[in-house]
C-alpha cells in the first residue's frame, strides 16, 4: 500500500499554486499589453507568420518614408522649373522687344541691362539648394555649385551626369532629380552650323545681350530661347508625371500597409472578453488550490489521537 508522506503533500499543493499563479500572470500580462501571443512558444506557427508580417510591414514603411523624400525633392525641383519658365517668357518678350527699329541704341542697352539681370536670376535658379545644403542640379557631386560664369559670355557645369532614384515598392523606383546638364546645357538650337548642334540657355541669352549691346540684335536666336523654354517646360511636365506616379504609389502603399496591420491585429490581438473572463476563472481556481493547500497543511494524524 502506497503511502503518501506530508512532503509530498506540500508539494503537490505547492505546485498546484505555482501553475495556477503561472497561469494567471500570464492572462495578466496578455491584459496589459493587449497581445494574445507574448513569446513565440505561446503560438510558434503564429508567431513565425507575424515575423514575416513585421518584416513586410518595415519595409512599406521603408518605402513611405523614401517616398516622403522624393515627393520633398520633386516639388523643389518643380518651383525652381516654374520659375525658370516664368522668367524665359520675359526673356523672349525682351528680345523681341530689341528687334524693333523704333529703339536706337540706348533703348537697346536699356533692355540689354534687364535682360542680363534676368539672366543672373536664371544662373541662380539653376544652383538652387535644397534644405539639406545640396544643389539639387548638381547630380551626384551636389556639395559644391553646379553653374559658373568663369568669364564674359562663357557658362560652365561642374557637376557630374549622376541621377538618383529611390525605390518606392517592391518593383517601382522613381528618380527624385535631374541633373543640371540636361536641364540647363544640353539645349538644342537652331542657329548653329550643324543640325542638332546644342547651346546652354544662359549663353544664348548672352549672345541676344551681346548683340543688344552692340546695338546690332540678331533675331535668330529668338527661336533658340523659344527652343530653350519648351526645353524647359518638358522637364517640368517630367517632374510632374513622376510626383502624379509617386502618389499614386504611396496611396497603393498605404492600402497595403493597412491590409498587413489588420492581419497582423487579427493574430496577435487579445480578445479581451474572453481574456477577462480567462483571468477570472484562474483566480477561482488559484484561490480554490490555495484553501485546498490550507486544509491539507492543517490535516494531522495527532489531531485525532
Amino acid at each position: 500500500m502506497d503511502r503518501i508522506s506530508t512532503s509530498m503533500l506540500f508539494e503537490r499543493g505547492t505546485n498546484a499554486m505555482l501553475e495556477q499563479q503561472a497561469k494567471l500572470s500570464k492572462t495578466e500580462l496578455q491584459l496589459a499589453t493587449g497581445k494574445r501571443i507574448l513569446s513565440p512558444k505561446d503560438d510558434p506557427a503564429a508567431a513565425a507568420y507575424l515575423l514575416d508580417l513585421r518584416e513586410t510591414v518595415s519595409q512599406v514603411e521603408q518605402y513611405q518614408a523614401n517616398s516622403d523624400r522624393v515627393r520633398a525633392r520633386l516639388e523643389l525641383q518643380d518651383t525652381t522649373l516654374q520659375a525658370v519658365t516664368e522668367i524665359l517668357p520675359r526673356v523672349i518678350e525682351l528680345t523681341i522687344q530689341g528687334q524693333n527699329d523704333t529703339n536706337n541704341a540706348s533703348d537697346r542697352e536699356a533692355i540689354a541691362t534687364e535682360l542680363r539681370q534676368l539672366n543672373d536670376e536664371l544662373l541662380a535658379l539653376a544652383n538652387t539648394r535644397d534644405t539639406n545644403g545640396e544643389y539639387i542640379f548638381a547630380g551626384f557631386d551636389a556639395d559644391a555649385p553646379p553653374f559658373s560664369n568663369p568669364a564674359e559670355g562663357v557658362y560652365s557645369y561642374s557637376g557630374d551626369m549622376g541621377v538618383r532614384s529611390l525605390q518606392v515598392s517592391a518593383s517601382r523606383q522613381i528618380q527624385d532629380r535631374d541633373n543640371g546638364f540636361d536641364v540647363f546645357m544640353d539645349v538644342e538650337i537652331t542657329t548653329g552650323a550643324n543640325p542638332g548642334e546644342k547651346r546652354n540657355l544662359f549663353e544664348t541669352a548672352q549672345l541676344v545681350i551681346d548683340g543688344l549691346e552692340a546695338d546690332a540684335p540678331d533675331s535668330s536666336y529668338l527661336a533658340d530661347l523659344q527652343l530653350a523654354h519648351q526645353h524647359v517646360l518638358d522637364f517640368r511636365v517630367s517632374t510632374g508625371a513622376r510626383l502624379n506616379t509617386l502618389e499614386k504609389q504611396e496611396s497603393v502603399n498605404a492600402d497595403f500597409l493597412l491590409t498587413i496591420q489588420a492581419a497582423q491585429s487579427e493574430v496577435e490581438d487579445l480578445d479581451y472578453a474572453e481574456a477577462v473572463s480567462r483571468f477570472q476563472q484562474q483566480l477561482l481556481a488559484l484561490q480554490a488550490a490555495q484553501q485546498s493547500f490550507s486544509k491539507v497543511q492543517g490535516l494531522s494524524l495527532f489531531n485525532y489521537l
